[in-house]
């Protein structure tokens, strides 16, 4: 018998998970078990791994799928976690208005730095040029 899918048999409410490690590999799907009932399809979980810290993200692929009983060399582990990206869909938000802000403020500060600079300058040679005088609605109107 497989011990790591014995779970299944007495307790209902374990479910079978697939998981994928490599997004550009959807055949390296791997099972897992969970009683997070939460858990969906595209969901990420954090999953027990032999790399770096013993753990890493996965995406989940399948839910509630059948157990293979007979499969007798296939570890299943448990899911340390789901994933709660929430809060960092927030916080990346605000940082990306934060950056419009100041890109806007940059560009604004930039663009009257160098029409000082022309006008204390050049003044004169600018507004007797014809461009000075014309207007986006063709009016016209003297810099």
């Amino acid at each position: 018998m497989n011990y790591t899918t014995a779970i299944f048999l007495i307790n209902k409410d374990v479910r079978a998970i697939m998981c994928n490690y490599e997004p550009n590999s959807p055949d390296k799907q791997v099972m897992f078990k969970t009683l997070d009932k939460t858990i969906k399809k595209d969901d990420f979980v954090v999953v027990p791994t032999q790399t770096r810290h013993g753990m890493t993200v996965s995406k989940v692929t399948e839910v509630d799928v059948d157990v293979n009983f007979d499969d007798l060399t296939t570890k299943v582990d448990w899911i340390v976690t789901k994933v709660d990206r929430s809060q960092f869909e927030v916080i990346l938000s605000q940082e990306g208005d934060a950056l419009k802000v100041i890109k806007s403020a940059e560009a604004t500060k930039k663009r009257n730095e160098l029409a000082a600079a022309l006008l204390a300058d050049s003044r004169d040679a600018l507004k007797a040029l014809p461009i000075s005088t014309i207007n986006g609605d063709g009016s016209g109107g003297p810099i």
